[in-house]
């Protein structure tokens, strides 16, 4: 009896990512522009079906580590390889930043990227509230261009079958005309992947991609597999930036599958020509590549955050001298999860769960600490997780504040016109669409680049300088879903320099100890110099928690408070954390200031007893 054949799949497509998630992911982001391009060029050559080359934390990290316009940096890389279509990931209402933008700000950025190169948009929200991705799909057909919704595979027990299809059906009804199932952390395996790719294209009847990071060892196989079972696309990055938190190698790919029902039928010589181009220049990038990230490690398989994505809370850690709980805080981070809704591990989710994780092991009381982001989170500000928070959590964190039943952008005003009086006010007369969505986005760094104040990192290759060496790991918000934080020691008796620094839009002078570029690790913040008589904690001092940076000192002297009052917002980590008072009485001293770098346990004023 003969055995009926399915139709023959169409060929499988690649999707080239080394320009952009693939440094993004080993490099912090800090490819520049001019070792991009050669590679563009030589990428555009090899038949792959898109390159992702915009968005993500490269956004900021043009602007912040490399004084390069990001815009400006998509019209070149559209120069070199005119042929083949360009892709960005974008944060859903979030775009490239660090929090929702009003719609006015999706409108004019997804506009301005189309307008300079970008042909497939691809857009994921960390909490698959598809709420928060109708503005973007709407603003992508506008341009003329192809959206593809992105589903975030997350491990949770809730996040079964029957949840992925239902997101899926709920991005094609909003206008995205093909899927995306995208596995930051690879942990689906390759059954899982079959099942997946066959139970949406059954469901949609729309074209399906797969996008799994190789950190766990097994996302060639998953791609091969999600490819028999009819994926159109995978994503993959050529070798010199292949692996690890990056994607699975294109060339393994290319010669593995040859002669398969999966063969992309690539020229292999093509794809390694493109890659040589890149080796090339990533010797000058030796004290950039983050080794966490680069290489294999199972913890996902086994329910733990990869160390790659944990690099706020061991940044935490090391602050307090306390690496001897990372395992403690391994597991915390999994009950926080739970507590919170069980979201899918991906940025900026991924970061604010393990710092909040730090901060019950480590002060040895849950949630006596709380992050702004995780108050927000609790409120509904980020969107609908996809399971309820825990009432007694939700309690402890918001109190009797409810949470939003809408979606979050509905709460945003317009910002461009603000934006756009502000910059002329800053002496920028002739800002277009792009900055304005850039200040919008990163005002001081957009403000900076326009008055051509903007200082780069420099490289081994740049005459008369020296490479500098940025913490690798210091990049997590500049974001992605791929922690990142180290401290990069200089040498010591370096010069002193005031910098400012941003926080959520506003500016901040503080004092720096390093010579050279504006990396973020490779300077020290010094804290201000003591009073000269040392303050004694005793009953009624209110201290730091952790090394950061008040953003708000709440309270005077003479100042009546009440148990449980803010007296001090500390920016840490790159989450804003309410300091409360310890208890009621006046306060009878405040020994710091806002924009003061402070350290773990420094007094930062004094309850006396009396009435509230």
């Amino acid at each position: 009896m003969r055995r009926s054949r399915m139709p023959r799949m169409p060929r499988l497509e690649l999707v080239e990512t080394s320009l952009r998630h693939g440094q993004q992911s080993l490099l912090v982001s800090r490819l520049r522009q001019r070792h991009a391009l050669p590679v563009a060029a030589k990428l555009d050559s090899c038949g792959f079906a898109a390159l992702d080359v915009f968005g993500g934390a490269t956004f900021e990290a043009s602007l912040r580590f490399l004084a390069e316009d990001p815009f400006e940096r998509l019209r070149a890389i559209r120069r070199a390889a005119p042929i083949t279509p360009l892709l960005a990931w974008l944060a859903g209402q979030a775009l490239v930043a660090h929090r929702h933008m009003p719609d006015d700000v999706v409108d004019s950025f997804i506009a301005a990227a189309a307008g300079d190169g970008i042909d497939i948009f691809r857009c994921y929200d960390p909490l698959n509230d598809v709420r928060n991705l109708t503005r973007p799909a709407a603003a992508v057909a506008s341009a003329g261009k192809q959206a593809e919704g992105v589903i975030v595979y997350s491990d949770a027990p809730s996040h079964d079958l029957e949840s992925i299809v239902r997101v899926g059906r709920q991005l094609v009804e909003v206008g995205f005309p093909s899927v995306c199932l995208h596995d930051p952390l690879g942990v689906l395996i390759a059954s899982r992947a079959s099942e997946t790719v066959r139970a949406l294209r059954e469901a949609l009847n729309v074209p399906v991609s797969v996008s799994i990071a190789a950190q766990t060892g097994q996302a060639t196989l998953v791609s091969y597999s999600a490819a028999l079972a009819g994926a159109q696309r995978i994503d993959v990055a050529i070798s010199p930036l292949a692996g690890g938190a990056s994607m699975p190698a294109a060339e393994a790919v290319v010669a593995g599958f040859a002669g398969t029902d999966a063969d992309p039928g690539l020229d292999l010589e093509a794809v390694a020509a493109a890659a040589l181009e890149l080796e090339g220049s990533l010797t000058l990038y030796a004290d950039v590549i983050d080794p966490l990230s680069a290489r294999l490690d199972t913890s996902a398989l086994r329910g733990l955050l990869p160390p790659s994505a944990m690099g706020h809370a061991l940044a935490e850690l090391r602050d307090r001298d306390a690496l001897g709980s990372l395992r403690e805080v391994e597991e915390e981070v999994s009950r926080v999860r739970r507590e919170l809704g069980s979201p899918p591990l991906v940025s900026p989710l991924t970061e604010i769960i393990a710092t909040q994780a730090v901060y019950n092991v480590v002060d040895g009381d849950r949630y006596a600490t709380i992050s702004q982001e995780i108050k927000d989170y609790c409120l509904g500000l980020y969107g609908a997780p996809p399971q309820p928070v825990d009432p007694e959590i939700r309690r402890l964190v918001n109190g009797r504040e409810e949470a939003i039943t809408c979606r979050p952008a509905d709460l945003l005003e317009p910002a461009l016109p603000a934006a756009k009086r502000e910059l002329r006010r800053e002496g920028v007369d002739s800002a277009g669409d792009e900055a304005m969505v850039t200040f919008a986005m990163f005002p001081s760094l957009a403000l900076a680049l326009a008055r051509g104040e903007a200082v780069a990192e420099t490289l081994g290759d740049e005459p008369g300088r020296t490479v500098e060496a940025p913490a690798a790991a210091e990049e997590a918000t500049v974001g992605d879903a791929t922690g990142e934080d180290a401290a990069a020691a200089g040498p010591p008796a370096q010069p002193v320099r005031e910098l400012t620094v941003e926080v959520d839009g506003q500016s901040y002078s503080v004092r720096v100890i390093g010579a050279g570029g504006a990396a973020e690790g490779a300077a020290t913040v010094q804290p201000a110099a003591a009073a000269d008589a040392p303050v004694v904690v005793r009953e009624g001092t209110v201290v730091a928690p952790m090394q950061g940076l008040l953003l708000k000192v709440s309270v005077k002297v003479g100042d009546n408070v009440n148990l449980g009052d803010v007296v001090a917002v500390l920016e840490a980590m790159k989450m804003q954390n309410d300091i409360t008072a310890t208890r009621s009485g006046v306060v009878g001293g405040v020994f710091v200031k806002e924009g003061q770098v402070v350290g773990p346990r420094e007094p930062l004023l004094h309850i006396d007893e009396g009435p509230a």
